[in-house]
């Protein structure tokens, strides 16, 4: 009977060991399926207006001559990425300290443009149209210059006729 009741027990041993070591089912493994990050919506470019009733802007040679009151498409070609901008700055470089008497008037401007996607990757597109009316005849110095990459630089000059 010792020898039953043993069996017994060792069958109960067993059985309570195989059950306590068993590993808990684990759930079937899942795919995650990827939340899509928030875009930013692509920055617009909207090309200037051009009134044909006034004739169309004339193309930007650096070096070029121009005369006061016309409309001058500057414009390029980059490989700056779309949505950097660009800060144009235009000045008379007569600009500097005069007498009372003398004419002292300045003519320039400054504007910021956005880097636009080209047609062919890495040749991307700025535009600006500078209207001189109210310059006054003289030499001026461009500069283009990036803001968010200052490396960034281009200079040219023009001269406006009266």
């Amino acid at each position: 009977m010792k020898t039953g009741l043993a069996v017994i027990i060792l069958c109960l041993a067993v059985l309570a060991g195989g059950c306590i070591g068993q590993e808990p089912e684990t759930p079937p493994p899942t795919t995650s399926v990827p939340t899509p990050s928030p875009t930013t919506p692509e920055p617009t470019t909207v090309p200037p207006t051009i009134d044909e009733s006034l004739g169309g802007p004339i193309e930007f040679e650096p070096g070029g001559e121009y005369h006061v009151g016309d409309r001058i498409l500057l414009s390029g070609i980059t490989n700056l990425a779309p949505g950097n901008e660009l800060l144009i700055e235009i000045r008379s470089v007569s600009f500097g300290p005069t007498s009372k008497t003398e004419d002292s008037r300045f003519a320039g401007v400054s504007a910021t443009v956005t880097v636009a996607q080209g047609i062919v990757d890495s040749r991307n597109t700025w535009h600006y149209l500078l209207d001189t009316a109210g310059f006054v005849p003289d030499q001026y110095q461009v500069e283009i210059s990036g803001i968010t990459v200052p490396a960034f630089r281009k200079s040219s000059s023009f001269t406006l006729l009266p």
